[in-house]
């Protein structure tokens, strides 16, 4: 999934951005709602983890400002504000959930899982493609019945081609899948990671084929 972090606590974004990115997740992090509203297109969130008390335009206007942009995706607050008024003020605009400053990790994973559950995410089915499998519950690929070891990028491309397998995939779409918006990359880090997935599944009818001008295909290889 794709997570947009709007807090202006550099350490903690960073550290939630880390802990994202671990689950497979492609996480950005702006400082402030303005960026959000001048530089990003928020339609292309699947979840909101946001700041009540950001700097400027507060975290309650811009969860308002989001579903006046038709926005559906879930928002969790996260906010030192344990007043029950400020929670309920936010859950009234808009908000699905919110959580305390400090809190766990494992609480910010569990509830981040049950938005996206909520949200309609099939967190607990499994995409099959021929000997290839994920198991969107458990973020876990597996290629021929055995788990199948992957580093992020590679995670997060391939689960790119097996949603839209038997079909083209631009290098572009790729590149939007496993990086953030503030990593600069070149499409030649999709060649990479293409290349290790490629010697990941070798031996397997699963292959990922090159259209030139195009992009990627991930299909079976005929007998």
């Amino acid at each position: 999934m794709r997570i947009l972090i709007v807090e202006d606590n550099e350490g903690l974004a960073t550290g939630i951005v880390r802990l994202m990115n671990s689950e497979a997740h492609v996480t950005d992090w702006v400082p402030d709602a303005e960026t959000l509203q001048t530089g990003l297109n928020p339609a292309g969130y699947d979840l909101f983890i946001i700041d009540l008390g950001l700097p400027g335009i507060g975290g309650i206007e811009l969860i308002r400002w989001l579903r006046a942009q038709g926005v559906e995706a879930p928002v969790l607050i996260v906010t030192a504000q344990d007043a029950v008024k400020c929670r309920v003020r936010g859950l009234d605009a808009g908000a699905d959930d919110y959580l305390i400053k400090p809190f766990e990790v494992e609480e910010l994973e569990a509830r981040v899982r049950a938005l996206l559950r909520r949200r309609g995410t099939p967190i607990t089915s499994s995409i099959e493609f021929g000997p290839l499998s994920l198991d969107l519950g458990a973020r876990q690929f597996s290629l021929s019945g055995a788990p199948l070891g992957l580093a992020p990028k590679e995670h997060a491309i391939l689960e790119a081609l097996i949603r839209r397998a038997g079909l083209t995939v631009s290098k572009e779409a790729l590149l939007d899948a496993a990086y953030g918006f503030e990593e600069e990359v070149s499409p030649a880090a999709v060649e990479v990671v293409v290349h290790r997935l490629r010697r990941k599944l070798e031996g397997s009818k699963a292959v990922i084929a090159t259209l030139r001008g195009f992009g990627y295909l991930l299909r079976i290889q005929a007998p």
